[in-house]
């Protein structure tokens, strides 16, 4: 018996056609306008943390414009007292560990050859090896680094100026989808709602997380005599942004400079760190972050180092934001969807 086979043919649709190209015009929209969207979305993540606080100085009837303007004035002065109280000492303590450098680690290589010469080939001795020479030409890069702050002023302030009439116009999001249905519109102005309370949440959580971490470490470092104490506080501070990993890449660098000192100093070092690590854990975390969105830490994890490798630092700094908005509309997704399957 010869077998049949029966033919099948796959129909394509001008619909089809025209949604597919549709979704690579905007994949392409999307790549080349990359930068604004990142300043867009830093404006709705700022607006979300501010909004509060203009709501409830509205409530006192004062107006939201001079809500806006009343806050952009004191984290105006709070930045630039930050600034001039912790920059002339990072720079100066830069240029301290630029001369030191060389010397503590060649103290801490030849430790290391007399404990373990397997351990002096490693990639992780080479690594400190390339840091020191760029470390002994740091000085050198200051300069570049202000110029690079500086190009970015702008940048900032297109972000201060989008995130002040988001905060100012009450309606913005209803006039923006003013066009689709009115259930539609219900759900997505709720739904927005939702997303700017609780990435507000985490970003103002994070932000006061990280100030007293860098507070704790540095208060911590100049009891124990500790040079770089500034530097190595605001390096703290800044990698308790990097979720759950944190923490210990923020230590490594001061038990590596500690030890170059005296083993001692290494020690004293560890345990103040792990002091700090373990008061955050058991009272900073809990308290300051009890209302805030949990994600699990690989998503975390991940969402941090893919955002960095899209976006660079702006990139990684949006990641986890976006990770709670995405899982946020996931959870709403399916609970309409069980609501949906339990009316039938």
């Amino acid at each position: 018996m010869t077998p049949q086979f029966q033919e099948s043919s796959i129909t394509i649709t001008t619909a089809t056609m025209l949604k597919a190209v549709a979704m690579v015009v905007a994949v392409w929209v999307i790549y080349l306008t990359a930068d604004i969207l990142f300043l867009v979305l830093a404006a709705i993540f700022l607006s979300a943390a501010l909004r509060p606080g203009v709501d409830w100085l509205q409530r006192r009837h004062i107006p939201r414009p001079v809500s806006m303007l009343g806050i952009y004035a004191i984290l105006f002065a709070v930045l630039s007292t930050a600034v001039i109280l912790i920059v002339p000492p990072i720079i100066e303590e830069l240029k301290a560990l630029a001369l030191t450098f060389p010397d503590l680690y060649t103290k801490f290589f030849t430790w290391l050859t007399s404990y373990s010469p397997q351990l002096a080939a490693t990639p992780a001795t080479q690594a400190l090896q390339e840091l020191s020479r760029a470390i002994t030409s740091a000085t050198q890069g200051v300069v570049g680094t202000i110029a690079g702050i500086f190009g970015g002023l702008f940048s900032f302030f297109m972000v201060l100026v989008m995130t002040f009439y988001l905060v100012v116009d009450e309606n913005a999001i209803e006039r923006s989808v003013a066009a689709l249905p009115a259930s539609a519109q219900t759900y997505l102005t709720g739904l927005y709602g939702r997303l700017e309370a609780q990435i507000g949440r985490w970003l103002r959580a994070q932000l006061l997380l990280m100030a007293l971490v860098g507070l704790l470490v540095y208060v911590l470092l100049l009891l124990l005599g500790m040079r770089y104490a500034v530097l190595l506080a605001v390096v703290a501070a800044l990698t308790e942004f990097i979720p759950y990993l944190g923490p210990l890449i923020g230590a490594v660098p001061a038990i590596l400079l500690a030890y170059a000192i005296s083993p001692e100093m290494a020690g004293a070092v560890a345990v103040a760190y792990y002091l700090v690590q373990l008061f955050e854990n058991n009272v900073l975390t809990p308290k300051i972050m009890e209302r805030a969105v949990g994600l699990s830490p690989i998503i975390s994890i991940v969402a941090f180092l893919v955002g960095g490798k899209i976006g660079g630092i702006t990139g990684a700094f949006l990641a986890i934001p976006l990770a709670i908005a995405l899982h946020v509309i996931i959870q709403e997704t399916r609970a309409r969807h069980r609501a949906k399957t339990s009316q039938k």
